[in-house]
């Protein structure tokens, strides 16, 4: 037999009797019942044996049937350190990572379905119908795809599988598209966006099928609002379209970028506010600031202010107006104005004083721009003059100098281009309003006073079918004919 096998047969032998002391000095291995833990009991060796080795404890585990998780540290400190008479942990299993289910992240609060509780404990009922608007091409939805979770072990080997996970299927909705990727969606229309029933949907058209009160709060809506009951005290609503009101109005404020419909007319209790960019049409208006981009109809008009860009128009049988103040640009015409008891009533068309007095204020804060801008040219030119003729030590001051006046040009070139452009603004106004008149096809009552631009005319006594103009400079009545 030669040196080798000699050798082989020596080893084995050692290995045999290494296992043997181990199994016969008492030392032990103990495993949990669901096979994640192993424990091991060692025993000191004999005064005249080497102290064990890891792979020979390796080699008692595995004899035990653990193939997985061994601690290798916790058996080399055994080995080094002598640890002895106690149970140690030497084997862990691994438990297996689950993965994640595909899901939607959404970029949007759902409508909550309870009221919020705030932190200091009160209740806000309003939160429950808050809407939640949306823009064309405003990311909305993103998706994450399953991820597969990690196979796992027991220390005896025995796999431990992850549960398998699946991806959701395309989001369901209208109005929304997923563009050029597959995870993210985004908006193709402005509107309200809800989830309902794992849906997403956009509508332009916000509809309340009842009253809106306090407990409703306040709605923001970027298309159009259709209320179908009353809008009570303290509410607010603001539309990006249209708002129409099918009942009526208390001491509420409504703003919307196209027009506003009050089929029963608002009493606004001094406290009610309407703006529209549009016109606004109202069965009657109480107590009331209206504000319009457009024309004004009504059927009666009470002790409310009233400014429009657009004309007034007071039809029906009714027509009435009495009563603060009322501004149309365009002009107004109406069955009545004033009453018998001789309501002070101020009516106005044409450009108001005030916008005439700004373009008088623009136009002299012009001339102060471009003359600050003219002596800073005239500064820099004197500069480059003497740099001309000085040389280099002039050439840095010039430079110096430069630096502290551009910033000062650029500003003041700004503020001119901002100033040319609120004239043209006033100046259109002007224009517009050019030829505007008052016209009544019934009673004009003592108390009321006809303002044409920057002249006014008080009515002296009750009169009848009359229309107001400017001519060769003064307010004129003219005589209705039928």
């Amino acid at each position: 037999m030669n040196e080798l096998s000699m050798i082989d047969i020596d080893l084995m032998q050692l290995d045999d009797a290494l296992l043997s002391r181990l199994a016969t000095n008492k030392s032990y291995v103990r495993i949990e019942p669901d096979n994640m833990k192993a424990f091991l009991f060692l025993m000191p060796p004999n005064a005249d044996e080497e102290p064990y080795t890891i792979e020979e404890i390796e080699d008692f585990l595995c004899g035990h049937g653990i193939i997985f998780g061994y601690n290798l540290s916790n058996i080399r400190a055994m080995c080094k350190k002598g640890i002895f008479e106690r149970e140690i942990i030497v084997a862990n299993g691994e438990l297996p990572e689950e993965g994640t289910e595909g899901s939607y992240e959404l970029h949007f609060a759902p409508q909550r379905k309870a009221p919020e509780i705030k932190e200091d404990g009160t209740v806000d009922y309003a939160s429950v119908n808050k809407l939640v608007n949306v823009r064309v091409g405003d990311k909305i939805v993103t998706y994450h795809p399953a991820v597969q979770g990690t196979d796992g072990s027991d220390i005896l080997g025995n796999p431990l599988k992850a549960a398998a996970v699946k991806d959701l299927p395309l989001l369901r909705g209208t109005h929304i598209s997923r563009r050029n990727t597959e995870d993210t969606y985004f908006a193709e229309r402005e509107g309200k966006i809800q989830l309902q029933d794992g849906k997403i949907d956009i509508q332009n058209v916000h509809e309340v099928y009842g009253d809106v009160d306090l407990t409703t709060g306040k709605i923001e809506f970027f298309g159009d609002v259709i209320i179908n009951g009353n809008v009570e005290t303290g509410v607010t609503i603001r539309a990006g379209r249209n708002i129409e009101v099918r009942g009526s109005v208390e001491a509420a404020s409504l703003f919307a970028g196209g027009n506003i419909i009050l089929q029963r007319g608002i009493q606004g209790q001094q406290k009610g506010r309407v703006s529209a960019r549009g016109q606004v049409y109202a069965k009657f208006i109480e107590q009331t600031i209206i504000n319009a981009g457009g024309d004004v109809f009504a059927d009666s008009i009470m002790n409310s202010r009233i400014n429009t860009d657009g004309s007034l128009n007071l039809s029906g049988k009714r027509g009435m107006l009495i009563g603060g103040y009322t501004h149309a640009l365009l002009g107004i015409k109406s069955t009545s104005i004033g009453n018998d008891v001789e309501t002070r009533t101020i009516v106005h068309v044409g450009c108001e004083a005030e916008v005439i007095e700004k373009g008088i204020s623009l136009k002299k804060r012009e001339v102060q721009v471009r003359s600050m801008l003219d002596e800073l040219t005239e500064e820099i030119e004197d500069l480059k003059k003497k740099a001309a003729i000085y040389g280099d030590k002039q050439q840095q001051m010039l430079e110096v100098t430069a630096a502290k006046i551009f910033p000062q040009t650029k500003a003041l070139k700004e503020e001119l281009a901002v100033l040319l452009d609120d004239q043209k603004e006033i100046q259109a106004l002007i224009l517009k309003g050019k030829g505007a008149s008052i016209k009544v096809d019934g009673n004009i009552y003592r108390g009321t006073v006809i303002c044409i631009s920057q002249l006014q005319m008080p009515i002296e006594k009750n009169t009848m079918f009359m229309e107001y103009v400017i001519q060769g400079g003064l307010i004129v009545a003219n005589l209705i004919i039928r």
